[in-house]
């Protein structure tokens, strides 16, 4: 799959993924997995 970012949002996880010391795409991934998860459980 492939999924377009928008350059803020990329510089925004690319950030956020070196001061966890993790891969961007493995935060990303997670956190569309939790919202997946969350709005499964609403429903």
């Amino acid at each position: 799959m492939t999924l377009s970012l928008s350059q803020r949002s990329v510089t925004f996880f690319k950030r956020a993924a070196r001061q966890r010391r993790v891969p961007y795409q493995r935060m990303i991934r997670a956190l569309v997995d939790a919202y997946a998860e969350r709005q499964e459980r609403k429903g």
